[in-house]
């Protein structure tokens, strides 16, 4: 049944969403130069990364770093690698194309609020912008089946410059990840985060280029992925930390990371909380796959937010009762899986524009994951000391752990902290229901 799920997430979301392919795998090269106090950074296309260095003493040597970059089989099923070798062979072939990956890369800023497009390689362009490395980055990564002029994606964009005065790069990779394709897209992940990090290197040169080589007055990477986007931004955590340790990551939000063809117990293929120093979740579709759920429901951050218990959300359910005749699976649970699977990038735009306006908190209580455990938690009052908060603001907030937030049906979805009783836990009756009398 689990192999059939997997295979009919790619059947639904071609029906559901309009197909435009592209393959592409890339890789790069790094050589790290070190003159006294100048490093640059050389970002090059092959299949391993190659660090070399010279000392002031004109020591030279080689440091082979290609253990850095995680592997290339994909075991979405679990049946070994022979099988996860059969189904690249096939789903993806030898790729010979696949170097021409087509990732394209937005900048805006408050005092820039129109897209400007900057370019990996020698025209590099990032003069063009407003960008200024002492601000915040926060870099944004849409998932399967999307792109960068998504609804979703502009109104996350204007938030963040609502917000507060930050670089924010749009990431564009529907040239891999827009087709009925899953596996390709999720081998391309990889490759996608390669891309990125390419291209935040070219950031670190152009830099240290023009004489700021200071490092201590550069500002935080905040990177922000959607579904695979999610398990993107782990990837380009993984290699850029490790490349260089001027520019940091500092903190990567997870929007309902996808499920399909990744383990929680697979640390090599999907974000985790060993990829910067705060990792937060927002799980909003977190089912297991025979109940059909895009998000993957284990807790895998610093900090998991479980909105209405992170399975399903409030208002997206769809009283269809019609099938797909080729489909065994209701067209209304199609479409309220994908509503909820959504919701994680609604809940951070609102919180956004909450912290900007000080209107209202997404306030978030320590869970267990039981149905006890979150009728109980609902019926307590929070507060700075006791509780986090879901959205922007978590890592303003000490506290760790798994965490229950409720919201309304519909937008604004924030309800603060006004006691919701049992009716906001209808969500799990139905996930949860050998427990509710335990």
């Amino acid at each position: 049944m689990t192999v059939l799920r997997i295979c009919l997430f790619g059947i639904i979301s071609c029906l559901l969403f309009a197909d435009k392919f592209s393959d592409a795998v890339t890789s790069y090269n790094l050589t790290i130069s070190t003159n006294r106090s100048l490093i640059r950074y050389h970002w090059d296309n092959d299949e391993n990364i190659t660090s070399n260095w010279t000392n002031e003493s004109s020591t030279t040597g080689n440091k082979n770093v290609t253990s850095i970059l995680r592997r290339d089989e994909i075991d979405c099923f679990g049946l070994g690698s022979t099988v996860a070798w059969g189904l690249h062979w096939f789903l993806v072939g030898s790729c010979k194309e696949c170097s021409s990956l087509d990732v394209r890369f937005y900048l805006t800023s408050r005092q820039q609020p129109q897209r400007v497009e900057v370019l990996v390689g020698k025209q590099f362009g990032l003069e063009w912008t407003d960008f200024q490395i002492e601000r915040r980055t926060v870099i944004i990564v849409h998932g399967f089946l999307s792109h960068s002029n998504e609804t979703w994606i502009k109104n996350m964009e204007k938030a963040f410059t609502l917000w507060g005065d930050v670089n924010v790069i749009v990431v564009d990779w529907s040239a891999g990840g827009n087709s009925w394709n899953y596996y390709k897209a999720v081998v391309l992940t990889k490759s996608v985060g390669h891309k990125i990090t390419r291209f935040l290197g070219q950031i670190v040169n152009s830099t240290l280029d023009s004489g700021n080589t200071d490092s201590s007055n550069w500002g935080p990477i905040h990177l922000v992925g959607h579904s695979l986007g999610a398990h993107i931004c782990g990837f380009v955590s993984h290699n850029f930390k490790r490349a260089q340790d001027k520019w940091i990551i500092k903190r990567i939000t997870g929007l309902d990371p996808a499920q399909p063809c990744f383990n929680a117990n697979d640390l090599t293929m999907q974000l985790d909380k060993t990829d910067a120093p705060f990792v937060d979740v927002i799980h909003t579709n977190g089912r297991l796959l025979s109940r059909l759920g895009l998000g993957l429901p284990a807790a895998i951050g610093h900090a998991d937010f479980y909105p209405n218990g992170g399975m399903k959300q409030p208002g997206c359910f769809i009283l269809d009762t019609s099938f797909f005749s080729y489909l065994p699976i209701s067209k209304s649970k199609i479409e309220e899986t994908i509503c909820s699977h959504g919701r994680s990038y609604m809940y951070l735009t609102e919180s956004l524009i909450n912290a900007a306006s000080h209107n209202c908190t997404f306030w978030a209580h320590h869970w267990d994951m039981t149905y006890r455990g979150a009728l109980h938690a609902l019926q307590l009052p929070c507060a700075a000391n006791n509780c986090s908060q879901m959205g922007i603001t978590a890592e303003e907030h000490p506290q760790r752990g798994t965490f229950y937030v409720a919201t309304a049906e519909r937008s604004p979805f924030c309800v603060g902290d006004l006691g919701f009783g049992k009716e906001n836990l209808i969500y799990l009756t139905e996930d949860l229901a050998g427990e509710l009398d335990d």
